[in-house]
């Protein structure tokens, strides 16, 4: 595709009014693509059933907080109208000396409710190997299961509302949550027994990154259900009307990793191609 239809497509996924990126920015943007296309996810060991990768980003991030900025991109793939894995692919700033490198890091999140298999094509031994599924849960008190898929949409919302919290990144530094407008994906011609589902993502006001994650999915013959999970390497602390539904804490939990690896973290090559982009 065209420079020019990338930065179309970006426009559409940010979160933000459509401004003119800069050239370290755009640069960045490209290399995001470029590196969610190396992964191929697998839903069983022989590779022969395979998640589709959706070219379209579903989400552009800025965090200003980080070093010179990070610049985001978030991708899916999808099986079966459900997301099957999420990754976000940001160049992290890196201080060397008195010069500043970047490296590229892939995050991931599985999100089938089987296990995944990836494959990257990269070149390089770094490999995520999610090692369970995920589970939802029933959603306690949620309103019924409407006929209507826009009323479904305002009850989808509605939920997603009741989920706050706050991050401590590793200064100790505490970021309260918000929930994002729209959701990231919503379910498209599932599977007979689901009636309908969406992905929803909490940041924080140090910029406009996915911390959080929020599946709901509603059942034909069990209402609402859910799952949170983080996608960050701070301290997470999530709530729903006030109670404590989900927490991962740096120092307990592996900063770049679950115990099941379901969330991981690889920090990939540096980015030496931008040594003669500017700002």
């Amino acid at each position: 595709m065209l420079l020019s239809g990338f930065l179309a497509l970006f426009a559409l996924a940010a979160d933000e009014p459509a401004k003119q990126p800069s050239a370290l920015e755009q640069r960045l943007r490209e290399i995001n693509v470029a590196e969610a296309r190396t992964w191929e996810i697998y839903l069983d060991t022989n590779h022969r059933t395979k998640a589709e990768f959706v070219e379209r980003p579903a989400y552009l991030w800025t965090n200003p907080t980080k070093g010179s900025g990070q610049y985001g991109t978030v991708f899916l793939w999808v099986s079966q109208g459900r997301p099957a894995a999420i990754g976000s692919f940001f160049g992290h700033p890196m201080a060397q000396g008195t010069t500043e490198r970047r490296r590229m890091v892939h995050e991931f999140h599985a999100l089938a409710q089987t296990q995944l298999y990836p494959v990257c094509n990269d070149g390089d031994a770094q490999i995520w190997r999610p090692e369970a599924a995920i589970s939802l849960k029933p959603l306690a008190d949620a309103p019924p299961v409407d006929a209507s898929a826009a009323r479904r949409l305002l009850t989808i919302r509605t939920i997603g509302r009741q989920f706050g919290g706050y991050t401590v990144d590793w200064r100790k530094q505490r970021w309260e949550l918000r929930l994002l407008p729209q959701p990231l994906f919503r379910y498209e011609n599932p599977p007979a027994d689901i009636v309908d589902g969406a992905l929803l993502a909490l940041v924080t006001d140090a910029g406009t990154d996915p911390e959080v994650l929020l599946l709901l999915e509603a059942r034909k013959d069990g209402g609402w259900h859910y799952a949170v999970m983080r996608f960050s390497d701070s301290s997470v602390y999530v709530l729903r009307a006030g109670e404590e539904v989900f927490k991962s804490v740096r120092g307990v939990d592996k900063e770049r990793y679950n115990a099941d690896h379901t969330y991981q973290v690889l920090q990939k090559r540096y980015l030496d191609e931008l040594a003669d982009v500017k700002p």
